[in-house]
């Protein structure tokens, strides 16, 4: 199952999402409007043996210092954690990403969370990305721009079709790599829920893919 999640506030429960499974040519065959409902639907996907992926309106990946280039590092945690702190109030995203990872970290503490499609491969995994609005194509866009609009359900059906195109055309394409020193708050987000990350992650970009002109049926995973 593929979805795609609009940004949310801290203060709000407000959680317009959509998606759908890849036999599924309805967009958004699948939607809700809380976390809570999110919750249920990912969770349940996962229970039934699904590979999930979520993507939520960025940033996910953000520039940090050169002395913080390497968090993967050694007792590392901490630091990534603290960074995650202090990066929220300019993250929008990440306030339902928290509340379903968190939730996650309660009910299904061995979900292991990936940001790239490489990692993407156990069924009992679930895969956060970024989802962009954007004209361009899923593999133009700059995964650490910040400037993207917060997206509506509409661009949440694009970008999940925008994620099986991907899937399809490009699913053996090796991780981003940052030129610059990242943090990846997808991941960290994960980090702080309990839940199993590679801490590799964490200095990688988070997959960024734009929301495509239309929806259409797709295949994909």
């Amino acid at each position: 199952m593929v979805i795609g999640v609009r940004a949310a506030t801290p203060s709000s429960d407000d959680l317009a999402w959509s998606g759908r499974r890849h036999d599924d040519d309805k967009p958004g065959a699948v939607r809700g409007s809380s976390s809570a409902d999110l919750f249920d639907a990912v969770f349940h996907a996962l229970h039934d043996g699904e590979q999930v992926a979520v993507g939520f309106g960025g940033p996910l990946t953000t520039r940090v210092d050169e002395d913080q280039r390497n968090l993967d590092g050694t007792g590392q945690e901490d630091r990534a954690i603290a960074l995650l702190d202090e990066a929220e109030a300019a993250a929008p995203g990440l306030a339902g990403l928290d509340r379903l990872l968190g939730e996650l970290g309660k009910w299904r503490p061995w979900t292991a969370v990936s940001t790239s499609l490489p990692r993407w491969r156990a069924t009992t995994s679930i895969l956060v990305w970024e989802l962009r609005p954007s004209d361009n194509a899923a593999e133009e866009t700059d995964p650490l721009a910040t400037d993207a609009p917060e997206p509506d359900s509409a661009v949440a059906d694009s970008g999940v079709h925008g994620f099986y195109e991907l899937l399809r055309t490009r699913a053996d394409r090796p991780a981003d790599v940052a030129t610059e020193p990242v943090i990846n708050l997808a991941a960290a987000v994960a980090l702080r829920a309990g839940l199993p990350v590679d801490a590799r992650q964490l200095s990688e970009p988070v997959l960024a893919i734009a929301a495509t002109a239309t929806p259409a049926s797709d295949s994909g995973q």
